[in-house]
């Protein structure tokens, strides 16, 4: 074979070769887009307005149909989803605001394990509603900034400069059992080693009073299987110049501090300046999953190696949800709400709102996955229909 042929043969091959890659590579492109990209934003199946900003949402763990929210109107309004018009209860016993126009912040809104009664964490009182008769059972002021409840028994954390569990199987009377350490290698305290100071708001165990002082936790989480408990927030340095955000992860069982995560600290990072990161910590319920979010992106570990498993960096995200499969991770930021797979972090859709306002900020799934509730500022609930995404 001349040496013509051997190049014509050469170069046909090459042509071959390039064709197949450009084929090969673009069902590859294909096979990787995403059901965002190939059937667009969904929109919700129905909205409700609650008429004042929402700041929290609980979905009943035995009524799939109701959804209860709460916000800058102090009222609590459940709602059934099959009916728009108006809230099925409006509570608003909340007696204690004192009309000076301050707002007050809601932390927590949860129903207890049975669906029998509502809790409301709100400023610093904590209020349980009798979910059948619709009335306030009891409040108590407990000094601290945030709660959580355990998913597996009837413990409550709560929040401040300490981290607090509390018995809280007799909602008439809520006992307290341990502070938890604020450093790796110490001892838990009783409460009844808490010293209350004449501000019984601003109380500090004694022996952790200076350690504590320089601490603002602002996020709670319970693992799902009640062995683990995070909190994040601000943590200021020893001469309390204001410093970043952190997480510190605890042992329920040995009430042992054995895991503290840094977050990115900003480029631009100054001391003297807080500079506030996280917006939401979730263990996922299948207690394979860690994710903290916030200004500077998301990391995900793997439980329980505590091994990263994704890093998304420099985006501002809101909120995020583990589906209770523990399958999809909801994510907020300004794009809308994006769901992921979890098993290969692909995203499979954007869910975007009615209004021209399309902003949300918080986000919940419902106990059986189905539906996923968003909220902003604008004071409406939306609900989105997901089954067809599983």
């Amino acid at each position: 074979m001349d040496a013509k042929k051997i190049f014509l043969l050469f170069l046909a091959i090459v042509v071959v070769g390039v064709l197949l890659a450009f084929s090969t590579w673009d069902q590859w492109n294909d096979n990787q887009k995403t059901l965002l990209e190939r059937t667009g934003p969904i929109l919700p199946i129905t909205e409700f307005n609650h008429g004042a900003r929402i700041q929290a949402i609980a979905f009943s763990p035995t009524n799939p149909n109701l959804i209860v929210t709460t916000g800058e109107d102090y009222t609590i309004k459940a709602w059934d989803r099959h009916n728009t018009q108006a809230p099925e209860v409006v509570l608003t016993g909340f007696l204690e605001h004192d009309g000076s126009g301050d707002t007050y912040s809601v932390e927590c809104l949860a129903f207890s394990s049975t669906g029998e009664w509502l809790i409301r964490k709100i400023n610093w009182m904590l209020e349980f509603w009798d979910v059948s008769s619709k009335k306030k059972l009891s409040s108590f002021d407990i000094g601290s900034s945030n709660a959580a409840i355990s998913p597996t028994n009837h413990l409550l954390a709560t929040a401040f400069n300490d981290v607090r569990l509390w018995n809280i199987s007799n909602p008439n009377e809520i006992i307290g059992t341990f502070v938890l350490p604020p450093l790796i290698g110490e001892q838990a305290l009783s409460h009844e080693d808490v010293r209350l100071s004449k501000h019984h708001r601003t109380d500090r165990a004694v022996k952790h009073h200076n350690k504590t002082i320089n601490q603002r936790y602002k996020f709670l989480d319970f693992s799902h299987d009640g062995k683990w408990i995070a909190a994040g927030g601000q943590m200021n340095d020893e001469n309390r110049r204001i410093g970043f955000d952190r997480i510190k992860i605890w042992d329920i069982h040995s009430k042992q501090l054995f895991k503290i995560i840094q977050r990115k600290v900003p480029a631009d990072f100054k001391l003297g300046y807080y500079y506030a990161d996280i917006r939401s910590i979730k263990f996922s319920p299948d207690n394979r999953f860690f994710a903290v979010a916030g200004e500077n992106g998301l990391t995900i570990w793997t439980l329980p190696e505590w091994k990263i498993y994704h890093e998304v960096q420099d985006q501002r995200i809101r909120d995020i949800a583990f589906s209770p499969d523990g399958k999809i991770l909801a994510i907020v930021d300004v794009k809308g709400i994006t769901l992921w797979s979890m098993d290969n972090i692909t995203s499979i859709a954007l869910l975007k709102r009615k209004s021209l306002w399309d902003s949300v900020s918080k986000i919940a799934f419902s106990h059986e996955g189905n539906l996923l509730a968003g909220t902003d500022y604008d004071g409406i609930l939306s609900l989105w229909d997901i089954r067809k995404l599983k």
